[in-house]
Order: structure tokens, then C-alpha cells, then sequence
């Protein structure tokens, strides 16, 4: 069954002279599970929004075929600023059931109540019997288990991992039942386990999902159909991400080879047209009324001819390149960043003793202690919630609230990337931003150029970018400052497989 249709969409900012996106046509149907992959800033997350109503299009229309379908949306920058449960904000999915059951509470903590407190109660249990709270309750209490967090439905919101997190607004989208999920990198902040869930959960939903991930291996497992967004226009395979990508690959080889037996055979056509009017003229010169040579009367004209043939092979160049074109396959330059930095520091960067922290009562971590040595990739790995960003915030330098020792070694310089992105000022340009460093302009664009960020998006205000050019602003302020050892705080999320 066809949920929603997708017609000849278009859209532009106002502030932007470029179309994001132009002519965009595809269908949504039941059970279908639709990956929308592309770079970053090719306007993943606007179709999205455009789909969900926040922004309308410039032109194209989305067609239901019956009734619109119930439709919920997980954004990318979601924030759960809550001082409510786990269990409240769940229940707070809906308003009207949510104030009956919060209202009862309130009553029922207060004990002797009015007279006319009572009458409001007793409207309140009626309300409570005739919408079927009750039932609204045990849904709740259902899904709770099914999100793997009963065991946190006491709980505060903000005491949650981000993996956490992410399962609690997933709940608030499942509380709608809703027929299209729509979920913008959904993937981010996720362990292993909470991947995993996520994929067993996605392939058990009734509905369509349609979801925007960079993630290849969760798009293998997970996706029936790719969208691949690419400068402006879609591309629509069906299967998973490693059929798309062989049968891309067949399809560009197939593209080129045209286009080069195309450009093969318009070469020769064009050498024939320039050698048929290089006769014509040396021809013309002997033979013609200006020349010098004798005029021979005759029915047909050579030189004419000459020049008519030339002609014919041009007007079918034209027809081949205006009717008939055969397009070079768009290929990205490939880039590599190389490092020249004078190391100076010692043979231990880091060196933990008896490491602990708490948040309240919890413990994150206790009497932890390890060492990192000049040269060393460690990847730091575990649960959400077991305090990996705790830790790294301890070694920045960010929070001073643990027992134990830290010490860094002499001489390291330390680069942070912070997976919120909460330190970039937006209101400057990605170029200021970095140059505040003092380093040279040209130097600073090479890196942008090797991680896509190319053209005006590099003097746009940082507001502007999609959260994958943010990361990847950050990125470029790490790598282009005077650092021997980063600290990268998931620095994969929001960037596109490039």
C-alpha cells in the first residue's frame, strides 16, 4: 500500500540563490524501509522537514492517496531538556491523557481536599474511564519494557545517556502509533548493543521507516531501498547499501564508457566537417569566381557541396550534444590530508591513578587507571552511560569534581572534539572561526576542500550548516591548530561515508 506520493519537489532558501534540491520525485509504501543517504550539506534533513511540514516546497506537491497517514519525526538535533522521568516524559507523549493522570496525582498527594477539589476529581475519574487512561498507561508501561528501560522509569531525563535518550524519543514517537517514521541519523550516540536494538526493533515496525544514516553497515542490515541525494537530484535503487554501491559502480563504468565513445565519435565528426571545409577552401581559391584559375560551368558545384557536407556533420553534433547528450558520470576529487607537526612531547602523554567519579550516587567509574604513550590510537569503548565523555572531560581539563590522579604529560598541547558540537560560536563563519588560530587562509581552505566544505559554505554563518559540516568545521579547527594529542569525543557522528 502507497503511503505518500513525492512530486517534482523543489526547494530553495531564502537567502541562497542555489536550489537544494530540484525535481525531486519518490514514493513512501508500507513496510518499506528507505534509506535517504548523501554528503553532508546536500539537504538530507530539509527533505525531511519538507516531508514531516516544517518547510514547504518552492514548487511539487506531496500526495496522499486516501487519508494522510500519522507521521512521526525523530530530528537529528533533538534535545531532551526534561525534569521529568523516564516514565512522566513518556507519559507526556499525550497532552490529554498525560494532564488527567498528572491531575489525579495531585489530588491523591494531597490528602483532605474541598469540596469543589472533589467535584474536580470526580470529573477527572470520569475523564480517566471514558478515554480509557488505563489503557493509555499500560501501553506506556508496555513500551517501557520494550525500549529496554523499565528499569530507568524513575529516572530523571536529563541522568540518561545519549543512547538512552535516543530510545526515550523513540518511545514518544511510538506512543502516535504512528504509519512513517521519519528518523534524521538515528544511529548517533548509539553503542553496539543500543545499534543493535534499534536494527531488530526497525525490522520488526509495521509501518515505512524513512531514515537518513551514514552508518554502512546499519544501512546493510536495515534498508530495502536507498535514495541517494547527490547535487540536487535523487537516485533510487532498491536493495541495501552494497547493492547500491555495485550497481552504482556498473552503472558509472557503463555512464563513461559511453561518454567516452560519445566524445570518440564527435571528435571524428568534427574532423570530418573541418577537413571537408579545408577542401572547400583550397578549392575555391582555383575554381571560384575570385580566384585566379579558369571557371568551369558545371551542374554541381563542389565547393558547395563541400560546405554543405560540413554543414550536415555539424548540425548532427549539435543534435547529439542537445537531443542525445551523454553525460560525464559526476566523480568527487579525492583528497588526503597530510600532517607535518614537530613533536616535541614526552613518552607518556597521559598517565590515570585510582581514577573515580560519581553523578549523585551513581558510579561511573572506580579507582580506573591506565597510561597513553606517545604514538598510540586508542579507541575508548563501552556501554552508553558508562562515562567515556565523563572521562574525556576529566582529561580536557573540564571537570575537576573526581578523586585520583591525572597527569599529563610535558609539552602536550590538547585538541578536544566534543560530540555536541556545543562549543562552535554560530553566528561566525567557519573560516573566522578557524583562522582565529593565526593560520593562513589558503592552508585552512585545503582542509575544508578535503573534507567537501568547499565554496561560499566555508563564509556562510555556522547556524546556517547542516550539523555534518559543523562536525566537520570542528574537525578542521583541530586539525589545522597546534595539537599532539586529540581527544575525540565521537567524532564520526553526523559525517557522511566520505
Amino acid at each position: 500500500m502507497q503511503f505518500i506520493q513525492i512530486k517534482n519537489i523543489s526547494f530553495t532558501y531564502p537567502n541562497q540563490s542555489e536550489a537544494v534540491f530540484c525535481g525531486v520525485s519518490f514514493d513512501i509504501s508500507s513496510e518499506e524501509r528507505i534509506a535517504l543517504i548523501g554528503r553532508n550539506g546536500e539537504g538530507k534533513s530539509t527533505l525531511l522537514q519538507i516531508l514531516v511540514g516544517d518547510l514547504l516546497p518552492n514548487q511539487g506537491s506531496i500526495i496522499y492517496p486516501r487519508k494522510k497517514p500519522v507521521i512521526a519525526y525523530l530530528p537529528q538535533d533533538m534535545s531532551l531538556l526534561s525534569n521529568l522521568t523516564v516514565r512522566e516524559e513518556l507519559l507526556s507523549s499525550s497532552n490529554i491523557e498525560y494532564g488527567i493522570i498528572k491531575g489525579l496525582a495531585i489530588y491523591s498527594d494531597k490528602g483532605i481536599i474541598s469540596p469543589q477539589e472533589g467535584l474536580r476529581l470526580a470529573e477527572l475519574w470520569g475523564e480517566y474511564y471514558r478515554l480509557k487512561v488505563n489503557e493509555y498507561e499500560q501501553s506506556v508501561e508496555a513500551l517501557l519494557i520494550e525500549l529496554g528501560l523499565d528499569k530507568y522509569h524513575n529516572s530523571y531525563c536529563q541522568n540518561l545517556s545519549e543512547g538512552e535518550k535516543t530510545r526515550l524519543q523513540m518511545g514518544k514517537l511510538l506512543v502516535k502509533n504512528p504509519e512513517i517514521l521519519i528518523l534524521d541519523e538515528p544511529t548517533n550516540h548509539l553503542d553496539i548493543e543500543n545499534l543493535q536494538w534499534l536494527e531488530k526493533w526497525m525490522k520488526g515496525f509495521a509501518g515505512a521507516v524513512l531514515y537518513v544514516s551514514h552508518d554502512r553497515e546499519f544501512i546493510d542490515r536495515t534498508a530495502t531501498k536507498i535514495i541517494s541525494l547527490s547535487r540536487g537530484r535523487i537516485e533510487i535503487r532498491h536493495g541495501n547499501y552494497s547493492t547500491y554501491t555495485e550497481n552504482k559502480a556498473e552503472a558509472e563504468n557503463h555512464q563513461l564508457l559511453n561518454y567516452h565513445q560519445r566524445q570518440k565519435l564527435i571528435q571524428k565528426l568534427q574532423k570530418a566537417a573541418q577537413k571537408r571545409r579545408a577542401w572547400a577552401s583550397t578549392f575555391q581559391a582555383e575554381t571560384g569566381s575570385e580566384g585566379k584559375g579558369f571557371v568551369y560551368e558545371s551542374i554541381n558545384n563542389p565547393v558547395r557541396t563541400m560546405h554543405q557536407q560540413a554543414k550536415n556533420i555539424e548540425e548532427r553534433i549539435k543534435m547529439l550534444e542537445l537531443r542525445y547528450p551523454v553525460e560525464k558520470p559526476w566523480q568527487h576529487k579525492e583528497r588526503e590530508i597530510r600532517f607535518s607537526l614537530n613533536d616535541t612531547s614526552s613518552g607518556l602523554i597521559i598517565t590515570c591513578s585510582r581514577l573515580t567519579k560519581n553523578y549523585g550516587r551513581l558510579n561511573l567509574f572506580k579507582n580506573l587507571s591506565f597510561y597513553v604513550e606517545r604514538g598510540e590510537k586508542v579507541w575508548l569503548s563501552g556501554i552508553n552511560g558508562s562515562g567515556k565523555s565523563s572521562l574525556i572531560r576529566i582529561l580536557v581539563g573540564l571537570d575537576k569534581d573526581y578523586s585520583g590522579e591525572v597527569i599529563i604529560g610535558q609539552r602536550v598541547r590538547i585538541g578536544w572534539f566534543d560530540q555536541d558540537l556545543s562549543n562552535l560560536p554560530l553566528t561566525i563563519s567557519p573560516l573566522e572561526y578557524t583562522l582565529t588560530q593565526g593560520m593562513e587562509g589558503s592552508h585552512v581552505r585545503n582542509f575544508f576542500g578535503c573534507l567537501g566544505l568547499t565554496g561560499e559554505i566555508v563564509n556562510r554563518p555556522i547556524y546556517s550548516l547542516s550539523w555534518g559540516e559543523r562536525a566537520k568545521t570542528q574537525l578542521v579547527k583541530i586539525l589545522t591548530s597546534d595539537y599532539n594529542l586529540l581527544l575525540l569525543d565521537e567524532p564520526t557522528n553526523h559525517l557522511d561515508i566520505n
